[in-house]
């Protein structure tokens, strides 16, 4: 195997390469001329994890100024070499290693693998979120006025779904457990943002007619109990079935999170019929449709495989239909804060008129969110703790 140490300095003017062997241990010590007399060595040690460990020291001409890092290097390997549960349909290189310290999964950020578009693409759609919430800041009492608390509720149910997802895409590689386990957590994200989204959709977007309806009154509520939902049924999708997972697995996972998907577009489509009907328009559905157009592209490409299912291992670093999903995905977030906007501006002079939403069917509703969708992570997670160990006992 031939592994390259880069380190940027001005004082370097070449890379030299290592060439290190998994059956000894070696030392390989080079010089390079360069305006200071820098030795770097390299130190290759192989366990039983199957990682090795590049040990760095550079050092200067002047003792103060030396200094030595530690960079785990742990390359990444085929979908042989991984175990059946880390599997990802039509991809066949770029897995990570498991069993390695957390920190090396947190430094695989920066290392080229078949998960590493998945976790930038959901950091990228949380700082965008996140920029979003300043501007709505900026311009509103998100804490201060009680009309604005549906909306400090979504955006933080935004934030912690593309926070778990990340976090999901990150760690999932380390073990069977934490494989389960993190896209666990990143289901409840889900949850949680669809809790978010009824949230937002049924205090802004209902028309005249249905404001203070039993509808609007209630649909926080029910919200909150099928976001429990979607984080089970997603959650319990991924140990009743085996891999190599069946669509069935799928479908589950779509079904529950379509039902509160449907729930929460109610006042949307309400105010569609009617104004069609009536032949009135808004611009806030300009930006309501194309945010569920977006919504049904993310599902397909969720579902399909689509375009790795046609050129397997083609697609395993770039241009993955999730990672193609996890884009429709921000589109359909920041469709839906800008439609959200426009909302905001249709009711500025009717928040008066409106009832005052409560701490409960606003941010507190998240709060129950979280509690109720980190119980049934708990829960699954014992359960498949459970079921991990009694498989091992069996081998």
């Amino acid at each position: 195997m031939v592994a390259s140490l880069f380190y940027n300095s001005r004082d370097i003017s070449m890379v030299d390469y290592c060439c290190v062997s998994y059956n000894n241990l070696i030392l390989l010590k080079w010089s390079i001329s360069t305006s200071y007399t820098r030795r770097a060595e390299c130190v290759k040690s192989y366990d039983h994890a199957h990682t090795f460990k590049l040990y760095v020291t550079l050092e200067t001409g002047k003792q103060s100024d030396s200094d030595s890092m530690l960079v785990s290097l742990v390359p990444t390997t085929s979908r042989k070499s991984v175990p059946e549960v880390f599997h990802l349909s039509h991809v066949e290189t770029g897995f990570r290693t498991p069993h390695q310290p957390w920190s090396y999964y947190v430094y695989s950020f920066f290392q080229k693998h078949n998960e590493c578009l998945n976790c930038w693409t959901h950091l990228l759609g949380m700082c965008m979120a996140l920029n979003r919430a300043t501007e709505f800041a900026q311009n509103h009492s998100l804490l201060g006025d009680p009309h604005m608390w549906p909306l400090t509720a979504g955006l933080i149910t935004m934030v912690l779904m593309y926070l778990c997802s990340t976090i999901a895409h990150c760690f999932s590689n380390r073990s069977e457990l934490v494989h389960y386990t993190a896209f666990m957590i990143d289901y409840a994200g889900i949850g949680l943002f669809g809790v978010g989204s009824v949230i937002l959709h049924h205090h802004y977007c209902h028309d005249d007619a249905w404001v203070n309806s039993w509808l609007q009154t209630n649909a926080v509520v029910v919200s909150v109990v099928m976001g429990m939902l979607v984080c089970l049924c997603c959650s319990a999708s991924s140990f009743l079935y085996e891999p190599p997972y069946p669509f069935a697995r799928t479908l589950l996972q779509i079904s529950a999170v379509v039902t509160i998907y449907l729930w929460n577009s109610v006042p949307i489509v309400l105010r569609l019929f009617q104004y069609l009907g009536a032949g009135l328009w808004h611009s806030s559905l300009d930006h309501h449709i194309q945010q569920m157009i977006w919504f049904a592209v993310a599902g397909f490409f969720f579902s399909s495989d689509i375009p790795q299912r046609f050129f397997p291992g083609k697609f395993d670093f770039l241009g993955h239909s999730h990672q193609i999903f996890h884009l429709c995905i921000i589109m359909v977030t920041e469709k839906q804060l800008d439609g959200i906007t426009h909302e905001l501006e249709r009711l500025g002079t009717k928040f008066a008129t409106m009832a005052l939403p409560t701490f409960w069917n606003s941010i507190g509703a998240v709060i129950l969110a979280i509690i109720f969708n980190g119980i049934v992570v708990v829960f699954c997670h014992i359960y498949v703790r459970d079921m991990l160990a009694k498989e091992k006992k069996k081998d």
